[in-house]
Order: structure tokens, then sequence, then C-alpha cells
């Protein structure tokens, strides 16, 4: 008995494992609106052109009043800014969501949200999904309205911008990076994990194959809450006289509100950095 109960915390766990490797991702399941379209990525000379950009439009009451995809053509050497984005949920500090945005020089601005990809009726669970393959995981590109507007009036969570404060040639490089990498998750589908590949940590990841050990591994990694103090201490965020600062200073949902009614998302989105004062 005692050797039972020795070995049975290692038989659950090497069951999980095969049930991870043995259960097969897949693309091809009903999948809620919002999840519907897979972004599709192709490249030309340095240029991409993506697919499927969700750009739906959002009432102040919740409700989605416009629901269009659309397709445009993204030159990372036109990238004027880069951006940290921190969504936090529920009432832990340590639970946040976790976004890229990229804005460039005509004005255009997009959201790279990478996602739990959940079908038409299926919940979030960040329990289960630490155990069990239930979601895939997906790159979500958006226009800054439409992600913004889902923060604030679909979700009705707070939301951070910060500026990246990498050199301009590596906030290029992790643009091109994040589009390499929707174009093969197209090809090839792969399993959302709660602690091993979600929102912050497939980042981290994805800026880490471009220069190993870039990110250094953090709790952040796990507990998405704390990534916008983490990367702020380790010098990848636009400083200022304190992290309380620089919070503060990040916080758009006031601004979302504000600037919601300007309808054209280039248009929003230079609205946007002119009310920061550019940045």
């Amino acid at each position: 008995m005692k050797r039972f109960l020795i070995l049975l915390p290692l038989l659950l766990i090497g069951g999980l494992y095969l049930n991870w490797q043995l259960t097969t991702a897949s693309h091809d399941r009903d999948w809620r609106d919002d999840y519907s379209r897979l972004p599709r990525v192709t490249e030309q000379d340095g240029r991409f052109r993506v697919e499927d950009i969700r750009n739906w439009n959002y009432g102040m009451d919740g409700t989605i009043a416009r629901q269009e995809w659309i397709t445009r053509d993204i030159d990372p050497d036109t990238l004027e800014q880069a951006y940290f984005l921190l969504e936090p949920f529920g009432a832990v500090d340590a639970i946040a969501h976790t976004m890229l945005a990229f804005s460039f020089a005509d004005g255009t601005a997009y959201v790279a949200s990478i996602e739990a990809r959940r079908e038409k009726g299926e919940a979030y669970s960040a329990a289960k999904a630490a155990v069990l393959p239930i979601f895939e995981y997906m790159f979500v590109w958006t226009t800054e309205r439409d992600m913004y507007g889902n923060s604030e009036f679909y979700a009705g969570d707070q939301l951070y911008l910060y500026p990246l404060a990498i050199p301009l040639a590596q906030q290029k490089a992790v643009l091109t990076a994040m589009l390499e990498e929707t174009a093969e998750i197209a090809e090839t589908p792969r399993w959302y994990n709660t602690l091993f590949s979600n929102c912050t940590n497939v980042l981290a990841r994805t800026v880490n194959k471009l220069d190993a050990g870039a990110v250094p591994f953090d709790i952040a990694w796990f507990l998405p809450g704390y990534s916008d103090e983490f990367l702020y201490d380790e010098g990848f965020l636009a400083q200022a006289d304190s992290f309380e600062a620089a919070h503060q200073i990040a916080h758009i949902s006031p601004l979302i509100r504000e600037l919601y009614r300007i309808m054209d998302p280039a248009d929003f989105s230079r609205a946007l950095r002119a009310a920061r004062g550019g940045i």
C-alpha cells in the first residue's frame, strides 16, 4: 500500500504527460465567432500581408455592434514604436493578459495577442488548461480600436500601454518574429497551457529565439500580472520616476472611452498617440 501511494503521483504525472502527447491539436473545430478566423501571414521581400485582422466595433453597453475582418500589408521598416500591453482581470493581482502593439509611420497600429482558442459554448478555465489539453492557442491580430474597445466595453477590464525602450531595430525584429510565429501556427496547431504556453511565456520565448536569454526567466512567465513591473525593472519599458509613475502613465482606459467615437481605426490610433503626447 505504501509503495502504491508513493507511485501514485508518478502515475498521475505520467498519465497527464501521455495525454498531452497523444491528443492532437487541431484548427478544425466549431469556433466562437471571435476565434473563427485564424490570421494568415505571407511574406515577400521583407513585407508581410496579414489576412483576417479583427476590426470589430463594440457598443458601450458591451454588445458587439459589427463584425469585420480586414487584410493589411505590414512593413516592419515603417514601424515607429512597439508597446507592451497589460490587461488585469479578476481580483488577484497576479492574473492578467499580456499583448504587444505596433504603431507605424502611416498612423495605423495593430495588436498581437496570444489567446486560448475557444469553441462555441466553451468557457475559459485556467485550472483545467494547466493540466489538460483542452484549448489550442492562436495569435489574434486586431486593430487597436478593436482590442481596446474589447477590453473596455466587452470585457470591462482596465488596460495599460507601455512603450518598449529597446532599440527600434530590436522592436522591428520582435514584430517580424511575431508575424513569422503567426504563420507557423497557421500550419501547425499547438496546445495552450496556463503554465507553460500562455500569453506571456510564448511572447518571451518568441523574443528569446532572436537573442537567447534576452528575457530572463521570472515568476512573471507564469503569473502575467507581475510582468509589467518585471519588464520595467529589466529596462524593457520606458522609464519614469518610478514604476508606479510609469504604471499611471500607461493607463489608457479613460482615453479609450473618450476616443472610441472615432470609427476609423487609423484615426483612432493617431488620436490616442496625440492624447498621450505622441508616445
